[in-house]
């Protein structure tokens, strides 16, 4: 996300030859050539370039209104792709597009018109910040839930693949590591600030810090990986949805209502600036 702009070799070296972007895949481990990961997919209007606000906390704590502080920020443009990363190799991008993004990506664009058509609405109706929506979906919940967790391995630049390796790369895999980690999925009202936030970070007993987990907030929707490991840190993430059991789902299409705690405003820690407008 920090690369730099050149606009007019942009992706290109001097020789006129694609730039390659080599490290470790974040699923599968191998060392090679990685393919950008739009975090969430592409065909989620995730094509936008994205600016990177330098001093997240003094634009928050801005009591300016939006349109006016956003005039003054400073920030850092991102990359032209739009929100994601070069995190996977083609083999896992390819697997994920093919079984888990299309059970995912219908769901994501029919809440986000749903928002943008009672954005005012479900503000006035809000209280403390947020406000809970009964929502209605028919969706593959267990592929849908496979394709959040691959976002968030990205995410966490591959911290957690060891664990959910073999789950991402057999689709009809069930063996959830339920007693290390959970997942919330949260509604996320602000279009016009989002959160990637790779490594949460809690003050421990100690003083120190400890790593909890790792979240996206894009709206529509945001989802956090809760690392437990019986801190009070753990406890205190439990402002949305649990999904975590949608491993034990059928595979296939079906019909579930629940509610969506949805979140009017962001957050601090680290946000960015993206193209989208209700």
């Amino acid at each position: 996300m920090n690369s730099k702009i050149n606009i007019a070799l942009r992706g290109r070296d001097y020789m006129g030859k694609s730039k390659t972007h080599y490290g470790i895949c974040c699923v599968c481990g191998k060392p090679g050539n990685l393919t950008f990961e739009h975090i969430p997919p592409k065909k989620t209007n995730n094509t936008h370039q994205i600016k990177k606000i330098i001093d997240p906390i003094a634009f928050f704590e801005d009591e300016k209104e939006f349109n006016e502080k956003i005039k003054e920020v400073k920030f850092k443009l991102g990359n032209q792709k739009g929100m994601g990363d070069w995190t996977l190799c083609s083999h896992c991008n390819n697997y994920f597009g093919g079984q888990y993004a299309n059970e995912f990506i219908p769901f994501y664009n029919e809440l986000a018109d749903f928002f943008k058509g009672n954005y005012y609405e479900i503000i006035n109706r809000s209280n403390a910040g947020y406000l809970d929506i009964q929502i209605q979906a028919n969706i593959n919940f267990f592929r849908f839930q496979k394709q959040v967790v691959s976002m968030l391995m990205s995410t966490s630049k591959g911290v957690y693949k060891d664990y959910f390796k073999d789950y991402l790369l057999d689709a009809k895999n069930t063996n959830f590591p339920t007693k290390k980690f959970k997942i919330i999925m949260n509604g996320y009202l602000d279009f016009n600030v989002f959160g990637v936030n790779g490594h949460m970070m809690g003050a421990n007993l100690s003083g120190g810090f400890e790593i909890v987990g790792s979240e996206i907030q894009v709206f529509p929707l945001g989802f956090t990986l809760v690392e437990l490991n019986g801190s009070e840190n753990e406890k205190n993430i439990n402002f949305g949805l649990d999904i975590t059991n949608w491993f034990d789902e059928k595979d296939c299409q079906q019909q579930k209502e629940f509610s969506l705690r949805t979140y009017i405003k962001s957050q601090p820690f680290p946000y960015y600036i993206s193209g989208v407008t209700p």
